[in-house]
């Protein structure tokens, strides 16, 4: 194993005493630019949702798939980072897209991958978060996030209970 990271190491030219190369410094930069990039995303998703407390965690995987995923998301990004003023409304954010409809699908597809925890649709749609994704917060406080069927497969397709059951011990019956 150590062998293996020495050879790693050498690889990149840490080992070498040289000085560092092009793709080195690259790869520092985006390390120190991370945190920052990270902290600007963050700030640009909470002026577009209007919401102050998004999960950060979130914000980073949401950030890293729609990088992957759209080519122009970075440019586009930035741009809408340069665009965020303190206390503007997310209706007024989105509304100085209005110009750019590449800018404003990128803007919706930022807000869109809160709510639904997704990037992308069909099949090669990614999953970033599903416990954080917005469109559950409204009803966290009376109903938890549904992670899978309660009473099994098509359990909706059976007759629903009196309406003097005890919801308590009462089950769907498919």
């Amino acid at each position: 194993m150590l062998i293996g990271i020495a050879a790693m190491f050498a690889e990149v030219g840490l080992l070498s005493g040289s000085s560092p190369t092009q793709a080195q410094t690259k790869i520092a930069s985006n390390a120190v630019n991370s945190a920052a990039g990270a902290t600007a995303f963050l700030t640009l998703s909470q002026a577009l949702t209007g919401h102050a407390d998004l999960n950060p965690e979130t914000a980073v995987r949401i950030s890293a798939a729609m990088r992957d995923t759209y080519p122009d998301f970075s440019a586009h990004a930035d741009k809408l980072i340069g665009l965020v003023q303190t206390g503007q409304p997310a209706s007024s954010l989105l509304a100085a897209t209005s110009g750019d409809p590449a800018l404003r699908d990128t803007a919706l597809a930022i807000v869109a991958a809160w709510y639904t925890g997704t990037i992308g649709k069909g099949q090669k749609a990614i999953v970033v978060s599903y416990a954080d994704a917005l469109m559950y917060q409204p009803v966290r406080d009376a109903l938890p996030v549904p992670t899978y069927c309660s009473f099994g497969p098509l359990w909706w397709t059976g007759e629903p209970p009196s309406p003097d059951a005890n919801p308590a011990s009462v089950a769907p019956t498919a």
